[in-house]
């Protein structure tokens, strides 16, 4: 019989038989699970009750990729061919143009690691400014941004964004820091902020106050390149957020480390604990490879899960 021996609790990946189960939808990679496994004890990998998100679709969503000309053909073409490949609207925020993917140019920002803050503050005034062109009901309505060395699962990050109304300002992320504020006057002030390497994900409420001040701010008020403040964009955006008023919401799962590093700073079980973690950071872009595969098959897990269940079903009714 068709589903004698089969278990519906069985991982393509980390419950891997040859004998089996084969690949033949992988071009040249034989069995690939043989490489994957590793993160079976590092990566919650559920095999049972899987939930779709139902409030928001990845088309709701801008996914903001910040990166330079060094990392065109590395990180950033890496990053378009993994998770990138499956969303619709992504921007890649960079000062010179590339071939093979389609950079945002954001001018005379420069390509060095003080360039970010510029390319983040004018990207997203520019993508909110072509947002308003739009029919309202077509525009995003949140948008994250992260650096190349971040793997999303836009899956686990639809249901995350489940409870929160994109028509209010939301600013949300990961992980908290404390750094230094300025003001006008060039005078500083102590403030936590909200981790970049996290990711950061704005609703489009937050965006659309944001969008007066982000050009006078990171012109006037932030500090220019050369001062050792001028590249720390994740304390730029935090101070000016919360400046205006607006607060900060930190959610689980949004890593600021790879899956190992995440285990050696927190430990297997606390790491464990979030079922299905959003983002994952400072991933070489192999990793981001493997990281991209293990996360496919674990989808395949639930699309062979729901065959299975059709086909009992229908055997069932046969039968009755």
């Amino acid at each position: 019989m068709f589903l004698r021996g089969i278990s519906l609790r069985n991982s393509f990946v980390c419950d891997y038989n040859k004998k089996i189960i084969e690949y033949p939808w992988i071009q040249n990679r034989i069995h690939p699970a043989k490489n994957l496994k590793g993160y079976c004890s590092k990566i919650p990998n559920p095999t049972s009750g899987w939930q779709k998100a139902k409030r928001y679709q990845e088309n709701d969503v801008a996914f903001i990729v910040y990166t330079g000309a060094s990392l065109y053909k590395t990180r950033a073409t890496i990053v378009r061919e993994t998770w990138v490949s499956r969303v619709t609207n992504y921007y890649f925020l960079s000062s010179k143009p590339y071939p093979s993917l389609p950079i945002t140019i954001i001018e005379n920002t420069g390509e060095d690691y003080q360039s970010n803050t510029k390319k983040i503050f004018y990207g997203l005034e520019l993508i909110y400014r072509q947002q308003q062109k739009i029919d309202p009901s077509k525009r995003h309505k949140w948008y994250l941004l992260v650096g190349c060395d971040t793997y999303v699962n836009v899956p686990h990050l639809l249901k995350q964004l489940e409870p929160y109304n994109f028509t209010q300002p939301y600013f949300i992320g990961g992980s908290i820091g404390q750094g230094i504020c300025y003001h006008k006057n060039g005078t500083t002030y102590e403030s936590l902020f909200v981790g970049g390497n996290t990711a950061h994900i704005f609703s489009a409420a937050l965006v659309e106050a944001l969008y007066p001040h982000l050009s006078i701010y990171v012109q006037s008020i932030w500090p220019q390149p050369n001062h050792s403040s001028a590249g720390s964009s994740d304390v730029a955006l935090s101070c000016l957020i919360f400046s205006l008023g607006y607060n900060m919401t930190i959610l689980p799962g949004f890593w600021r480390r790879s899956p190992k590093g995440i285990i050696e700073e927190f430990s297997l079980k606390e790491a464990l604990q979030v079922e299905e973690p959003s983002s994952w950071h400072y991933i070489h872009p192999a990793q981001m490879i493997d990281l991209d595969e293990f996360y496919t098959y674990q989808s395949n897990n639930e699309n062979y899960f729901k065959l299975v269940i059709a086909i009992m079903e229908i055997l069932f009714t046969t039968c009755v």
